[in-house]
């Protein structure tokens, strides 16, 4: 995995695929998977708290990942928003966490990508924590 060895040449643990375009594809071996969390005004006074996952839309020509398809089934029946994007490296910056997720690794939380922190510890760690309880109801 010439990727990998790259990456840990540079210090990082793993690698996001871009595209020539610019576009996030994909780990070298796994699916990117973003989360977006806010709270909105549900219209009677009171507030709600959304959180949606992303994911690089499929047309961008990589494969679908199964575990991300499984978690997206489980995240979907637990109230979150799913959706397929075109995504940028900045949406990584913009989410809230981003994780690598795999059927070998599970859900692996990237904390920084070229140096910059992904949203806050407390954050991730809130979220990884749920998306691994969802994971573990995959069957």
């Amino acid at each position: 995995m010439a990727a990998l060895r790259y990456a840990h040449k540079q210090g990082a643990d793993d690698a996001i695929f871009t595209s020539t375009d610019g576009r996030v594809l994909e780990g070298p071996t796994s699916t990117v998977l973003l989360a977006h969390v806010e709270t909105v005004d549900d219209g009677a006074g009171s507030a709600r708290t959304v959180k949606r996952l992303i994911t690089p839309q499929l047309d961008s020509g990589i494969l679908p990942g199964t575990s991300q398809d499984a978690l997206f089934a489980k995240a979907k029946a637990a109230g979150w928003e799913l959706g397929y994007g075109p995504l940028v490296p900045e949406d990584l910056f913009d989410a809230d966490a981003v994780w690598l997720i795999s059927s070998i690794r599970l859900i692996a939380p990237v904390n920084h990508v070229d140096g910059r922190e992904i949203g806050t510890p407390a954050m991730r760690k809130q979220l990884t924590a749920e998306l691994n309880e969802l994971f573990a109801g995959i069957e």
